[in-house]
């Protein structure tokens, strides 16, 4: 699978449930429910690729903000969340935590703190082969990110924080949250 079309994938299941990411989990478990097998496969690769990629310092200090706390699973969760957000708000948010702040649902509210995420294309996988986890993680495991992947990141994760930090390193999360 190219990163355009999970990247696709994404952005459909995200604009038929309206943003909402309660509902976008039953979007997109439909969408992967109509790929073939090997594509489920190929798309877990791939969102596992991102959600890898989004471990970032900053951004679990942004999380951490908008979260009001962020444990290690939270931020699990919240990277999985982010990278269903999209490719344009995931890419803002690597590049610039602080642009959370023009996130709707962050805006609306949302902690992004939504486990779901990381575990739908094993689910639509193991539902359509009646295999068992083990196999789907060799599977998948053995996948390479392709050819069309982004670059790597630098290894800089950032300035460490403390929670006393994070309005300054983040001044429109911070002052959005303050608003709500």
């Amino acid at each position: 699978m190219k990163h355009s079309q999970f990247w696709q994938i994404i952005a459909q299941s995200l604009a038929a449930a309206d943003g909402d990411a309660e509902t976008q989990l039953d979007t997109l478990r439909d969408a992967l429910d109509a790929l073939p097998a090997d594509d489920i496969l190929a798309f877990d690769r791939l969102f596992h690729f991102y959600h890898q990629r989004a471990d970032r310092g900053l951004l679990w200090g942004a999380a951490y903000l908008i979260g009001g706390g962020c444990s290690d699973d939270g931020f699990m969760d919240f990277r999985g969340w982010l990278v269903a957000r999209g490719q344009e708000v995931y890419e803002a948010a690597l590049a610039n935590p602080d642009s959370l702040a023009d996130v709707p649902a962050v805006v609306e509210g949302d902690d992004g703190q939504i486990e779901g995420f990381l575990y739908l294309a094993g689910d639509a996988w193991l539902d359509k082969t009646d295999s068992d986890s083990e196999t789907f993680y060799e599977l998948v495991n053995q996948l390479p990110a392709g050819d069309d992947a982004p670059p790597p990141l630098p290894d800089d994760n950032g300035p460490e924080w403390e929670d006393d930090d994070l309005d300054a390193l983040f001044p429109r999360l911070a002052a959005l949250l303050e608003e709500a």
